[in-house]
C-alpha cells in the first residue's frame, strides 16, 4: 500500500503528516504540483529485467503514456540485488538531485521510497506497483530502494534524449528515514 509521509525539512525524526488513502496523498502532492495515480500494469515485470527487454514487453503501454503525457524518451530503472551487495546506480539514487525536463515515474514491480523536496517540505512517498507520478520539472527527490532493492521503474522525461541529472548543493537525503526504516 502506497504511503505518504511529509517532513518540515528542520525536523527529518518528526513527520508532520502520514497518508495512506490514495485521495489524500494526490491532494497532498497536488500542492507541490505533482500529480499521483495509480495505473493497472497491462503486462507482468519481475524486478532486476533487463531494461531494454522491459521496454519492448510493455511497448504498447509505454507508448500510451508517452501520448497520454506528451513526454519523448524513456528509461526503466530494474534493480535487484537479493544479497545487499548495492549497485552504483543504486546508491546514486539516493543522492539528493534534480532535472529539467518534467517526468513521469511509474512503479511496474516492486517498491521505494520516492522523497521529493519542495519548499521547506520533505514528502517521502512509498511507492508500489501501478504508482504513476508526475514530476514537474527541476523538483528535487531522491530515490531508495534498500538494501537489497526489487523494483523496476519507468520514467519518461518530456525531452527528446534521457536528461542528465544534477546534484543539489546541499544534499540532505541521508537525514531521513530510508525504505528500509518505514
Amino acid at each position: 500500500m502506497s504511503c505518504l509521509t511529509v517532513y518540515h525539512q528542520s525536523s527529518p525524526e518528526h513527520p508532520n503528516k502520514l497518508l495512506s488513502h490514495v485521495e489524500d496523498i494526490a491532494s497532498t502532492l497536488a500542492a507541490i504540483n505533482v500529480q499521483f495515480s495509480q495505473v493497472p500494469v497491462q503486462q507482468p515485470v519481475i524486478a532486476g529485467t533487463a531494461s531494454a527487454e522491459l521496454i519492448t514487453a510493455n511497448g504498447v503501454q509505454i507508448e500510451q503514456l508517452k501520448a497520454l503525457y506528451g513526454h519523448a524518451s524513456v528509461e526503466i530503472i530494474s534493480l535487484c540485488d537479493e544479497r545487499g551487495e548495492g549497485s552504483e546506480l543504486a546508491r546514486d539514487l539516493r543522492q539528493e538531485q534534480a532535472c529539467q525536463p518534467a517526468q513521469v515515474h511509474y512503479y511496474l514491480a516492486g517498491r521505494g521510497l520516492l522523497a521529493l523536496h519542495s519548499g521547506d517540505y520533505v514528502y517521502s512517498l512509498l511507492c508500489e506497483k501501478n504508482d504513476l507520478l508526475l514530476l514537474p520539472a527541476g523538483i528535487a527527490h531522491w530515490f531508495d530502494a534498500g538494501a537489497h532493492p526489487r523494483v523496476a521503474v519507468l520514467r519518461l522525461f518530456d525531452a527528446p534524449q534521457v536528461p542528465a541529472f544534477t546534484s543539489v548543493a546541499d544534499d540532505f537525503a541521508a537525514s531521513f528515514t530510508g525504505l528500509d526504516d518505514c
